[in-house]
């Protein structure tokens, strides 16, 4: 397996992690939910 296979694996799956966790953050926001800010949240005081 060449080493530039291994970097574009590597690449891809950490850009999936970002785009679900940026995917849940706007869901999550959406519904009313905290969105990760807790100087914005009421729910984390």
């Amino acid at each position: 397996m060449p080493p530039i296979l291994g970097y574009i694996i590597v690449i891809a799956v950490l850009a999936a992690v970002v785009v679900l966790a940026v995917r849940s953050l706007r869901k999550s926001r959406k519904s009313g939910g905290c969105s990760g800010d807790c100087g914005n949240c009421r729910g984390c005081h």
